[in-house]
């Protein structure tokens, strides 16, 4: 190991409970991290005790002090004793007392803030005190994109300079599987014509809407057309909209017509992504929205809610509309199905704009910030 090379401690311990894009974002920087750098050395740190994610109240309790004493002392300490100069954190918080080592967390938007009725208040509490002064005191707050980090600056109070916007990029998958390892909802699926949504079934999703919005399109020239959605329910309860989701489509009377698949390994992902008519993503808010680069990877033409950083993430590589309005929602799923050209326009549009995005260059980006923070001291 050369004297210059860094080491840095990266927390893994969110990889035992994380869902869908902050699952996916550490997973594949933990690849990334993997490989031989010249500049960092990588540590890969998890707790000994197996995180909870049932809902039964004691338990929960006893997982809260469990994460609350592995952040705040036994990860400093482990960081500390293997020399690591730097601790990234993906999952907001940091610890308080750094030992001091250099703290990088990632904020991957501002939805505490901007959605608390979504949030468990004791929760919030402790975030709102703790968690935010750690990121105050940290060298380096981390955020997806613009949108995300401007939101930050509003709300938290953070130094806007301290922010330093890095982008994602579509999930690596290395695996693939054979016909006979497909499960039968997919075999199923695949036979049919169908658009896609990718992602946990969480109320700002605005899955809803597009329900209603997919009914006017079969009744406007599609009635073959199924609407696939990928997901499981939140497991945080206030977050949660799948009981929402299927009384909507009991009320829409569209029990065979909307197909709800539960989680997926990537590689039915993978096939379902690359058999679909079109993606749509009606999110009234998002941090990044990694499902646009991935459906970019896999050809699909892309509609987006026009709103926080999906216009910024998408460029000029997906048709928007108003996800407040479910008519303009259905009007821009219908004129990409009904315009082979345009959805040929719009692949080519999200190939170029998927150039800007990889693992590797937001790695690459990460050692830079890491540099930078040890230089800085």
């Amino acid at each position: 190991m050369s004297n210059t090379t860094i080491k840095v401690a990266v927390d893994v311990r969110d990889l035992q409970i994380a869902a869908s894009g902050a699952r996916s974002y550490l997973e594949s920087l933990v690849i990334e991290f993997k490989k031989e750098h010249a500049e960092c050395s990588f540590y890969f740190l998890d707790a000994k005790t197996k995180a909870y994610t049932g809902n039964h109240f004691l338990l929960k309790l006893k997982e809260q002090l469990s994460y609350f004493l592995w952040k705040q002392f036994v990860l400093p300490y482990q960081a500390k004793q293997l020399g690591c100069r730097v601790l990234f954190c993906s999952d907001f918080m940091v610890p308080y007392f750094s030992l001091g080592i250099k703290t990088i967390p990632v904020f991957h938007d501002a939805f505490f803030w901007e959605y608390p009725e979504h949030y468990n208040k004791y929760w919030l509490l402790f975030f709102r005190n703790l968690g935010l002064a750690a990121a105050k005191k940290s060298v380096y707050v981390v955020a997806p994109t613009q949108y995300a980090s401007n939101q930050l600056a509003k709300y938290t109070g953070i130094n806007p300079n301290k922010i330093q916007v890095i982008g994602e990029a579509p999930k690596t998958i290395n695996t693939s599987i054979s016909q006979n390892e497909t499960t039968a909802i997919v075999k199923q699926i695949l036979n049919l014509d169908y658009i896609l949504h990718v992602g946990t079934l969480e109320k700002r999703k605005n899955l809803i809407a597009l329900i209603q919005a997919f009914k006017i399109v079969r009744e406007n020239g599609f009635p073959n057309l199924k609407l696939v959605l990928v997901g499981k329910a939140s497991n945080k309860i206030t977050l949660d909209d799948s009981s929402a989701i299927k009384d909507a489509i009991m009320q829409q009377q569209l029990t065979n017509e909307v197909i709800l698949t539960d989680y997926l390994c990537d590689a039915e992902v993978q096939q379902l992504y690359q058999k679909a008519k079109l993606y749509v993503f009606p999110s009234i808010n998002e941090g990044f929205g990694i499902p646009v680069l991935e459906a970019f990877k896999y050809q699909v033409p892309v509609v987006i809610a026009n709103n926080t950083c999906l216009p910024e993430v998408a460029g000029q590589g997906a048709k928007s509309f108003n996800p407040f309005s479910v008519k303009e929602m259905a009007n821009a799923i219908s004129t990409l199905l009904k315009d082979e050209a345009l959805r040929q326009s719009y692949i080519e549009k999200g190939n170029a704009q998927l150039q800007n995005f990889s693992w590797d260059k937001t790695a690459g980006a990460l050692m830079q910030l890491f540099k930078k923070a040890v230089a800085d001291s």
